[in-house]
């Protein structure tokens, strides 16, 4: 356990730095939608285009993994769902778009930084078929739900999907798989300015983490914070865990990396979605709640994958 915890002393510390720069106004809070979009609009992409190209097992492999996160987690999301329309007695759409808390973790931010920690050798592998699952899987399906269960016009499902296929992570991606079909090996040059872009995310990734956490207030409280934070911080680890320890084995790095990735808090942009549906304040505190209770649950989980 001991060991665990020093392993993740880099990690709050740079939380911790994050926090202390925009306490003491050392860094503008304005700046950090800029760090953000930089994380997302240029080293994720990278980091996806580098972990498609330059693995040898990414392909049907990876896309299993995929769909079976995603199916474990959707399962997370429908139990979710039925707590908050069913036992709590919420709005339809709300629930849907609450529900989703379920199933997003904070890949980007925490849960890549940590994995490059623990199993460096896989860590941009592993991310790239989360990132795929949730992407492709787990965001677009329960965010086009939550708009049909509105009671609205503008619920255009089209709009979504040319935005997500013009996004830096979807451009990431698909360069990544095309580059892979031609048969070619990256030149020394560019595969040295991708790695300089991604070995920036870590930090900054973390930063921004540190940042935002001292943004955000625990505003709200209630049934439904409760509900969301219990399902991201417990049944998502569990359902990804069984699904992945039955159908591929408990010792796999597969397994072990999806069960890290699971155990993250929410994901910052969470509020984002949940805004549109008039819940941010509902997002926003289980986001704080998740990120404080999870410097104990991912410390624990860690202990158990990776103390000898």
């Amino acid at each position: 356990m001991i060991d665990i915890i020093i392993l993740m002393l880099p990690i709050f510390s740079m939380i911790a730095i994050g926090s202390l720069f925009l306490h003491q106004g050392w860094f503008p809070p304005e700046g950090l939608p800029i760090l953000n979009k930089f994380v997302m609009n240029a080293c994720i992409p990278a980091l996806l285009f580098s972990a498609v190209t330059g693995s040898d097992s990414f392909g049907a492999e990876a896309w299993r993994n995929a769909a079976l996160y995603a199916g474990a987690s959707m399962l997370g999301c429908f139990l979710l769902w039925v707590v908050l329309r069913l036992v709590l007695k919420g709005h339809g759409a709300q629930s849907v778009i609450l529900a989703m808390g379920a199933a997003t973790a904070n890949s980007v931010f925490l849960g890549f930084p940590i994995l490059t920690i623990f199993m460096p050798d896989s860590a941009n592998e592993v991310f790239a078929w989360i990132i795929i699952a949730e992407i492709a899987f787990i965001i677009p399906i329960m965010t086009t739900l939550a708009l049909m269960a509105e009671d609205r016009d503008d619920t255009s499902v089209g709009p979504l999907l040319m935005a997500f296929l013009r996004s830096p992570v979807a451009v990431g991606l698909f360069a990544g798989f095309g580059f892979r079909l031609t048969g070619l090996d990256q030149p020394d040059w560019t595969s040295q300015v991708i790695k300089s872009i991604v070995s920036a995310a870590p930090f900054i990734a973390l930063f921004v983490v540190g940042g935002t956490m001292l943004q955000n207030r625990l505003t709200r409280s209630g049934p439904r914070v409760l509900a969301v934070s219990a399902a991201k911080l417990f049944l998502q680890p569990a359902l990804v865990a069984v699904a992945f320890g039955l159908l591929i084995g408990w010792d796999a790095d597969a397994t072990k990396g999806a069960i890290v990735f699971a155990t993250m808090p929410l994901f910052l942009s969470f509020v984002a979605f949940a805004s549109r549906h008039e819940v941010e304040d509902v997002a926003a505190s289980s986001i704080v709640l998740t990120t404080l209770l999870g410097a104990v649950t991912v410390t624990l989980t860690l202990s158990v994958l990776f103390s000898q």
